[in-house]
């Protein structure tokens, strides 16, 4: 019996028509999919680089939070009194932000602190940029992490506010990430 049902299954085959609807949905599924990837592969690498900056921002206030003395590149020790990000509003566009030890604790970046890294967001991808800072009344910004609670600082953060965020976006699409941090120290990612 089992024998029998298998020669009628064999038997009815697939149509011509069949074949062809099946390559044309196979088709059509590929070319929408190319035709989309580089928007696609933009709006990964905005995203990656926002998860950076809030990873950096968390790596910064574990520094200020574990009170940790780094050293130099020469080998000698650095005296921080606080960990943050500097980002500077006047350059245009914004491609990076800095990661720095602040030696002289004035819970900004100044000239004379460690800079532990420089981060440049357009190698994720060159249409991306910081697009602005919310709730800044200067050019120029930093959030620091003081030891040993740790205290956060935002530089020039308007006289009300309790937070801000930075925005990052793709030069030109309207597509934005925003990463927010508080006075509190919450980071968030939107």
């Amino acid at each position: 019996m089992f024998q029998i049902l298998r020669f009628k299954f064999c038997e009815k085959g697939i149509t011509l028509v069949e074949i062809i609807v099946s390559i044309f949905m196979i088709t059509m599924f590929s070319t929408i999919l190319i035709a989309n990837f580089p928007k696609i592969l933009k709006e990964f690498a905005l995203s990656r680089v926002s998860y950076k900056l809030a990873q950096d921002l968390r790596r910064v206030e574990d520094l200020g939070l574990s009170g940790v003395q780094l050293t130099g590149g020469s080998g000698e020790l650095v005296q921080a009194k606080g960990y943050g990000i500097y980002i500077d509003l006047s350059a245009s566009p914004i491609e990076q932000y800095i990661l720095y030890a602040d030696s002289n604790g004035d819970q900004s970046y100044t000239s004379g602190d460690y800079i532990i890294e420089t981060i440049d967001i357009t190698k994720e991808n060159p249409n991306l940029l910081i697009k602005g800072v919310e709730n800044i009344s200067g050019d120029s910004t930093s959030i620091n992490f003081t030891p040993p609670d740790p205290t956060v600082s935002i530089y020039n953060l308007c006289g009300s506010c309790q937070d801000n965020s930075i925005v990052i976006g793709l030069d030109s699409e309207n597509s934005e990430r925003e990463v927010s941090i508080n006075t509190s120290g919450l980071i968030k990612v939107k």
